[in-house]
């Protein structure tokens, strides 16, 4: 296989620092069969992973910055507020985004909490709900996106100046694309390319035509990792290759950026590896085209300090 160098700068979009000792992640205390039935089995995923382990696997990279993401932790407040004492102490700049619950009637409240985390300015909600497979649901329900008490609880993050990352699959992006255009003013980050399940030929159709759509809206950026979770942990580049090319064309490189996953990631190939195959994705990218997908379109929208 030929080997492509390392990328000149990266931002690292999406990874998870963690502790279990200082937070409770129920998941790493116990076999969780939704967690599993994303990921499959993750024995191997290490029960604490932190800024000096990181930079162990990304060693050779230059890595100029990160964006942590909450990690499911049962407290998500106390889980922001030890991000942002490792982020404070970090010799690397970082960018947070901690968990939201839009129908929490504390909302407002947590929101203000969050803004004396000065390294946070993003939050997110995982909406994913598979209408078939009850092990592939994180949403309380199936019809937040439709829900005008949630949509007005969104309208909030405009106050205080956040981004806002939902985590959909693709069958829910029509309904995505509605909340999307009603709310203009909020920056919004779509994991996982949208999150495809059906990869079937019909399934990309589908995919790409909503994709189009919500496309459409200009307030939003499209976040590349997790492909192991999309395409299982042996994925190939040559099976991810038409879905992360058409979602680039669709967006344009200065609307979507590559993360690492970090340390889930190290279930299926590692940083290297992983770095690797993004850059045999984007070899035919200008080095100014490759730059702003490693680096500046998350520098810009998370603005890491």
């Amino acid at each position: 296989m030929k080997k492509f160098s390392p990328v000149a700068r990266v931002v690292d979009s999406h990874l998870h620092f963690y502790d279990h000792k200082r937070n409770r992640h129920t998941f790493l205390d116990e076999v969780d069969p939704n967690y599993e039935a994303f990921v499959g089995n993750y024995d191997a995923l290490p029960r604490r992973y932190l800024l000096d382990d990181y930079l162990a696997d990304s060693d050779g990279y230059n890595v100029e910055a990160v964006v942590w993401h909450e990690f499911l932790s049962s407290d998500p407040f106390k889980e922001a507020a030890w991000a942002q004492q490792a982020a404070a102490r970090s010799a690397i700049r970082h960018a947070l985004v901690a968990f939201v619950d839009f129908l929490d009637p504390e909302l407002e409240r947590k929101l203000e909490q969050y803004s004396a985390l000065s390294n946070l300015t993003s939050v997110r909600e995982h909406l994913v709900w598979d209408d078939d497979n009850p092990l592939k649901r994180f949403a309380k329900r199936p019809d937040l996106l439709t829900d005008s008490t949630w949509s007005k609880s969104l309208a909030l993050l405009g106050k205080y100046n956040f981004k806002c990352g939902l985590e959909i699959f693709a069958h829910q992006m029509p309904d995505l694309t509605r909340t999307i255009q009603n709310h203009p003013n909020i920056g919004f980050t779509i994991a996982l390319m949208g999150w495809p399940l059906d990869l079937s030929k019909t399934g990309f159709d589908r995919w790409k035509r909503d994709l189009v759509q919500l496309a459409g809206c200009e307030n939003i950026c499209v976040d590349i990792s997790a492909l192991e979770c999309i395409f299982g942990m042996q994925w190939s580049v040559s099976e991810a290759a038409p879905w992360v090319l058409t979602a680039i064309d669709i967006f344009g490189v200065s609307r979507c950026m590559f993360g690492s996953h970090m340390p889930v990631a190290k279930l299926s190939t590692g940083f290297a590896e992983l770095y690797d195959r993004f850059a045999q994705l984007v070899a035919g990218f200008s080095a100014s085209e490759t730059d702003e997908i490693f680096f500046g379109v998350a520098h810009r929208w998370f603005n890491p300090t």
